[in-house]
């Protein structure tokens, strides 16, 4: 488990403060989080650096940091888009940045927004010279290939200087056994389906203004209210959206509970079927989920017969498709 996207106006547009997010932040890494998912912003670069200089944990905490995609230009939609999007060059000069804003000696982690049909253009060999050229210098300790999903993941395997995969996981987003078990970790973006896993958004559901959530409508708040109704069974607590809507109501009356049940809360829940198998990264910008996710961290596996019912169960309903980059 580890802190997953953490951004300063993603928090400030939710009604989280800096500070708060801050606080949230020293919290985890103080009971034992090691990894730290940043964004690619400089004010949440500075800040995780800070952090962990001051609680000198340097040599004990992974800061996966990000470099983002240059804008494309205008020509052939057909054309090599790695040497516009993710030149060599610049992405040296990202990571320089980054090192400067963090203070830290050597960045741990490096994720790439990568392509699988780029591993084809001429241009990536020099992109992996480089990467490997930046280990080497003491730089970055290790690259991992963000992806917006799986199709190709398996490939990167190949590529001897990257040490992970970053990609969407969750129990609506599942992946092959064969990935799952590969030679490269996983770090699961979005284990809570883009808050959908999380039990709370469905209609009538109260957010700040400034809320990229409230730009989802009634049908796509009715389908995730559904879906944490489905799961509400499973665990101790009925999740708040399980009665939010009649379409809701009928999937929690429709649903069977086990006699046994391995979890607390529908959260608890997606977050272990995440980080059974690979390394959970759900925003935890507020102090509050702070609990939830090291319950979920320090849980025993969830049993094969309850996973086997999770994705009986989200296999009959349509996919969530709430906003693309949350991870709450």
């Amino acid at each position: 488990m580890g802190c997953g996207d953490l951004r300063l106006a993603t928090a400030a547009a939710r009604g989280v403060d800096g500070r708060a997010v801050e606080r949230s932040l020293h919290e985890a890494l103080r009971l034992g989080m090691q990894l730290v998912d940043v964004g690619d912003e400089e004010d949440a670069e500075r800040l995780c650096g800070d952090a962990i200089r001051a609680l000198r944990l340097r040599d004990t905490i992974v800061l996966a940091s990000r470099v983002p995609q240059l804008m494309p230009l205008f020509g052939r939609p057909d054309r090599d888009l790695l040497p516009e999007r993710l030149p060599a060059l610049y992405v040296q000069e990202r990571i320089e940045t980054t090192l400067r804003r963090t203070r830290l000696d050597v960045i741990p982690l490096v994720q790439l927004p990568v392509r699988a049909a780029w591993r084809a253009s001429t241009a990536w060999p020099e992109l992996a010279g480089t990467c490997a050229r930046l280990a080497r210098e003491g730089k970055v300790m290790m690259f991992a290939a963000a992806l917006a999903d799986a199709d190709g993941a398996a490939d990167f395997a190949a590529e001897p200087w990257l040490a992970a995969l970053a990609l969407p996981y969750s129990a609506c987003t599942r992946l092959d056994d064969a990935l799952l078990d590969g030679k490269l970790p996983i770090l699961a973006r979005q284990p809570l389906a883009g808050g959908a896993l999380a039990g709370t958004l469905g209609p009538g559901v109260a957010l700040a203004p400034k809320d990229d959530r409230r730009s989802l409508d009634e049908p796509a708040l009715e389908r995730l209210a559904v879906l944490a109704a489905t799961l509400a069974p499973l665990v101790k607590h009925e999740p708040p959206a399980a009665r939010s809507c009649a379409p809701a109501k009928q999937a929690l009356e429709r649903g069977r509970r086990p006699a046994h049940l391995e979890a607390d809360t529908v959260a608890e829940l997606a977050l272990r079927y995440v980080c059974d198998r690979a390394i959970a990264l759900p925003r935890l910008n507020n102090r509050q989920h702070l609990a939830e996710a090291i319950t979920a961290a320090s849980a025993p596996p969830l049993s094969r017969a309850l996973r086997d019912s999770i994705d009986e169960m989200l296999a009959k309903l349509p996919r969530p498709t709430p906003s693309a980059d949350d991870q709450e």
